[in-house]
């Protein structure tokens, strides 16, 4: 259980890592389809915002086997957690395209 716990906040800390890494270069070239599908009108901005969106979830994924230890949350609720985060996400591409 100890090991599953360590690599869960190890794989937390990577998702931290990248957001960091996104918010701070500003590109927005990790989204599938970028510049074929989806064309970002203000790149830097729309970085920054999913930047913070995936460092908030990688902070969440850090401290969900602390709270899964004291207060016995189930693993569902990080599923909804990301899916919650995923259309963050997509709210966060919408906002981007309708800005002038």
């Amino acid at each position: 259980m100890l090991a599953i716990s360590l690599a869960v906040i190890i794989g937390g800390l990577l998702i931290i890592f990248v957001g960091y890494s996104v918010k701070k270069k500003g590109k927005t070239s990790f989204i599938a389809g970028n510049n074929e599908v989806f064309t970002p009108k203000n790149e830097k901005t729309l970085a920054a915002r999913s930047g913070i969106n995936i460092i908030v979830f990688g902070i969440e994924v850090v401290l969900f086997p602390i709270a899964y230890h004291f207060i016995e949350l189930e693993g569902s609720i990080l599923a909804i957690l990301a899916v919650a985060h995923l259309l963050i996400f997509f709210l966060l591409m919408v906002l981007d395209q309708l800005e002038k």
